[in-house]
């Protein structure tokens, strides 16, 4: 991201400024991600997250030091997991939707933020206007959060480990696929993917890993922008 801004030709003022705004939106982002793995995890029986420290909202529990300053320099990133025990959930019969619940956590944390942002932005823009420069900084903040927000959650739902998506997919599968030799290695080498993909799309003008985003993304985002562009327009 910082290597972005810097290549953009803006002054150092303007570079001070989104940077701001990204540390603020990758913050909340990763918190409540991380946080709703966890609250959930809690919530179905299991208090190994609250016993680890990752039942708060409080960034510092959720940051992963290395993550974030790639994330910071080149747009790719992670926050630290949640850990928890499937063999404490107990709130549900089924264990396997329990664990399905705590991995979608995260993610609809993401798309709950990031609709919230847009619900906050067009309150803001039909009765305030967008005239004035303190309400400018305001939807700019808003408009980067919701983005990053519904990145996060696109990322996290590719289905390769240690991603979320994985995990769903993982407890969806039949347990003989699960136990066969070539889904061990393909869980063993497939993380190296997203690597390749990151890189391939930073040295060229093709990012797959982008357009795959993009593809994961745009159900919610569409459901976001019919539900704001309905609103906005009953407001105005």
């Amino acid at each position: 991201m910082l290597l972005q801004l810097f290549n953009k030709g803006l002054s150092a003022q303007e570079i001070i400024f989104y940077l701001l705004i990204m540390l603020f939106a990758m913050t909340l982002s990763f918190s409540l991600h991380e946080f709703m793995h966890a609250a959930v995890a809690v919530w179905l029986g299991d208090n190994t997250p609250k016993y680890q420290g990752r039942l708060t909202l409080n960034p510092l529990a959720h940051i992963d030091p290395v993550g974030t300053v790639l994330l910071l320099l080149a747009g790719f990133g992670w926050g630290k997991p949640v850990i928890f025990n499937p063999n404490y959930l107990s709130r549900f019969k089924s264990r396997r939707a329990m664990i399905i619940l705590v991995n979608l956590a995260g993610v609809a944390g993401n798309f709950l933020l990031s609709f919230l942002c847009q619900i906050i932005s067009v309150f803001i823009t039909a009765f305030l206007g967008t005239s004035t420069m303190p309400i400018v900084v305001i939807t700019t903040v808003l408009t980067y959060t919701s983005s990053f927000s519904m990145m996060l959650l696109a990322f996290n739902l590719i289905p390769i480990p240690p991603l979320d998506g994985f995990h769903v997919l993982q407890e969806l599968l039949p347990y003989k696929i699960r136990s066969s030799e070539g889904y061990r290695k393909f869980e063993r080498f497939s993380p190296m993917c997203i690597w390749i993909l990151f890189i391939l799309g930073s040295i060229s003008n093709v990012s797959i890993l982008s357009y795959i985003i993009e593809g994961i993304s745009f159900p919610f985002t569409w459901v976001i922008n019919t539900v704001c562009n309905g609103l906005y327009s009953l407001l105005v």
